[in-house]
């Protein structure tokens, strides 16, 4: 996959759109699936902020805009994103 640049916000903007384009999201149920993996329940935020929110103090409650984010934890955001996409594309199907 090749981006623009190397910023969490602009790998969120890729998924996103590629799931959009897709006839089938291969996206479904994500949200709901890292809300329980990272907060133990339901949550009305993005997935993206929650993932950014392992590892950056006020995502959750709107402190931090998920532009703001630190560039020194942009990579390792954008790995735990993909690991956790893996992961959940590897699941099986219900």
């Amino acid at each position: 996959m090749y981006l623009l640049d190397d910023r969490f916000s602009t790998v969120i903007a890729f998924i996103e759109g590629f799931s959009t384009a897709c006839n089938e999201s291969p996206l479904n149920g994500f949200q709901e699936w890292v809300s329980k993996r990272i907060l133990g329940g339901h949550s009305s935020r993005h997935w993206a902020y929650i993932i950014a929110s392992t590892q950056v103090p006020g995502m959750l409650d709107g402190q931090v805009p998920i532009d703001q984010i630190p560039r020194e934890l942009e990579i390792g955001l954008i790995e735990a994103a993909l690991d956790l996409l893996e992961e959940f594309l590897g699941l099986p199907a219900d």
